[in-house]
């Protein structure tokens, strides 16, 4: 285990890069962006005139006006109402007149419907500005320096070791890393944590079970999955021979004492466990800056549960002697330690905590773990707080649904748990047989790379692509569908773009200042306009931490490309100036579909 003076350092040293690294970032100003001059401008306008508060006016939002509607933006205006303590429909009428009067740099003019203030581009103008931004930034278009010199610490896939990672903790992995992505991009410094589950009674079971059962050969030949078998043979003998469960106890609790032997076995199954792990997340393109698991922490237990008491938090039970704790407000009482003096998993998570603020500072601490431990976090953090560990709201228990198997929730323990290894393999491999239909022409280097692009990419937006929150299901058909819905349809979308710019016998000048972009269909304006709502759609994702609103609006634009793809000509456009506008929307657009994918953790072949 490390010593706490070595991990201090160890994350004070991670914490100094993450810095640095900061200090050299080349941020863009959120402010700076086409959408945030047009809000800003409205905004002020409102505030001077009708002389409501900054936080109403900072709730009015611009958004893309609904098919039915008629103009190009509506302000929402029904948050700024409620906060002014007027009326939607009277606020809107005030507004569309101060507007009126003072009408913004890029708007032709307002319409009032009710409460909806419906704004009218002068689309010329806006078309013009909004792709010469977008060609400028290419593919830095959408970040923000809206959270530029915070840290946020990350705690995220977290697998139990000596097992394989399994699919339970593959939406932990794929959703952390999207939201380290996501914060980055709006200048959060990120420190990607794996907080390995390597301690707990588990271990004592797993121990039994090696010394009943275990079988050398068998774990020199597969280490890993040997493990698995003998964790699960552990249940399956204990439905019988109930006494097993108690002997496991008492091995736990002598391991989490220091004995020597056992020590040196949990570590023989940490290191195994470990080199497995990282051959599987080198596979979905995830990397980590610390490893420090539970054991780390296991010894600080007692000292928390003094701590607790001192403070006169929680209590000791005069019957068990077990330490419980009572924090009111709906939460169940817990307990912190056992009537044996063993800690519990919310000790080291308590000591844990304390460590990671004293140690690096950061502003805010996400937790990837499932819903179903959201009782968990509500228990552990309020205790958190209220030892002033942490300050209150600063700590984020950010959950998610289950994967499930026929209708069913799977488990190590049940035998039901399917490698995430095996589930890469076989992506890939269904993956494989659509590129290869669809393209026969690749040599086999191109198919296995492109196969692994799509494969991978297939598994993380499955899951990206819903709220997190909502349980989900592998449906091959739709995960691997060209034409709509998938990572597939994305990556195949910008591989269309970039295939028709090599076409194109001259290419995009990227010309983001003194060039009169133009357009002349309905559809590409639309596109430009769906466009410049992208760094909002990446900040209101870090902000309510939900990813999947980068793969929504993704597919909204991708859309919108089929469609002018569909009626409009590129390549041979006669009018050059149109030619040449058209061949640098189309490059901005894929540039955005790359940027976006990659926020995901999805990369983009160069061919399919």
């Amino acid at each position: 285990m490390h010593k706490q003076a070595e991990a201090r350092e160890q994350v004070k040293n991670i914490a100094a890069k993450i810095q640095t690294d900061a200090e050299k970032r080349d941020y863009v100003h959120l402010h700076d962006y086409l959408l945030e001059k047009v809000s800003s401008e409205v905004r002020d306008i409102v505030r001077e005139s009708l002389g409501i508060s900054r936080e109403a006016a900072d709730h009015m939002v611009i958004e893309i006006a609904p098919p039915h509607v008629h103009g190009d933006l509506a302000l929402n205006i029904f948050d700024a109402a409620k906060i002014s303590g007027q009326s939607a429909v009277n606020l809107a009428a005030a507004i569309s007149k101060a507007l009126e009067l003072k009408l913004p740099e890029h708007l032709e003019k307002i319409e009032l419907a009710g409460p909806f203030v419906n704004l009218f581009l002068k689309r010329k103008l806006f078309y013009r500005e909004s792709l010469t931004e977008a060609v400028r930034l290419g593919e830095k278009f959408g970040e923000s320096n809206v959270n530029a010199g915070k840290l946020a610490w990350v705690e995220y896939s977290a697998p139990n070791i000596a097992k394989p990672i399994g699919v339970g903790h593959l939406r932990s992995t794929i959703i952390g890393q999207a939201l380290v992505n996501i914060y980055h991009a709006t200048g959060y410094g990120v420190l990607r944590h794996n907080y390995l589950g390597d301690w707990g009674t588990q271990f004592g079971k797993l121990i039994y079970a090696y010394q009943q059962w275990g079988d050398e050969n068998k774990i020199n030949q597969n280490p890993i999955a040997e493990l698995k078998e003998l964790y699960v043979r552990f249940h399956k003998e204990a439905e019988t021979n109930p006494d097993m469960e108690d002997k496991a106890c008492a091995l736990s609790l002598r391991l989490e004492e220091g004995a020597p032997e056992l020590l040196s076995l949990w570590q023989r199954f940490k290191d195994l466990s470990v080199a497995n792990f990282k051959k599987t997340y080198q596979k979905l393109g995830v990397e980590f800056d610390l490893w420090l698991g539970e054991s780390e922490f296991a010894g600080q237990g007692q000292d928390i549960a003094k701590e607790c008491l001192d403070k006169k938090i929680c209590q000791k039970d005069p019957d068990s002697g077990a330490v419980v704790c009572d924090l009111g407000g709906g939460i169940p009482t817990f307990l912190i330690q056992k009537q044996d003096g063993s800690t519990l998993y919310i000790t080291r998570d308590l000591a844990s905590i304390k460590f990671r603020v004293e140690a690096a500072r950061p502003d805010v601490l996400l937790y990837i773990v499932g819903s179903e431990q959201e009782l968990n976090f509500r228990q552990f953090l309020g205790l958190a707080e209220k030892l002033g560990y942490v300050q209150l709201g600063r700590a984020k228990h950010i959950g998610f649904g289950t994967i499930l198997s026929e209708g069913k929730k799977m488990s190590t323990r049940g035998g039901t748990l399917i490698e995430l290894e095996e589930l890469i393999a076989q992506s890939i491999a269904k993956s494989k047989e659509i590129i290869k239909e669809k393209n026969p022409d690749l040599n086999s280097a191109q198919a296995d790379e492109i196969s692994r692009i799509v494969g991978v990419g297939a598994i993380i937006y499955n899951d990206l692509r819903q709220s997190r929150t909502k349980n989900i299901s592998f449906n091959w058909k739709r995960m691997l569908d060209f034409e709509s819905g998938s990572a597939a349809y994305l990556q195949y979308t910008y591989v269309r773009i970039r295939s028709i710019l090599k076409r194109a016998t001259s290419r995009p000048s990227g010309q983001a200042t003194g060039f009169s972009y133009i357009f002349e269909k309905e559809s590409e304006f639309n596109l430009t306009r769906k466009m410049v709502f992208f760094p909002q759609v990446v900040l209101k994702a870090q902000e309510n931490n939900w990813p999947h609103l980068v793969a929504t609006y993704l597919e909204e634009l991708a859309q919108l490309f089929n469609t002018f793809y569909n009626e409009a000509s590129i390549i041979n456009t006669s009018d050059i100036l149109l030619r040449e506008s058209r061949l640098n929307l189309i490059s901005a657009v894929a540039a955005i579909v790359k940027k976006g994918l990659g926020l995901l953790d999805i990369k983009v072949p160069d061919k399919m």
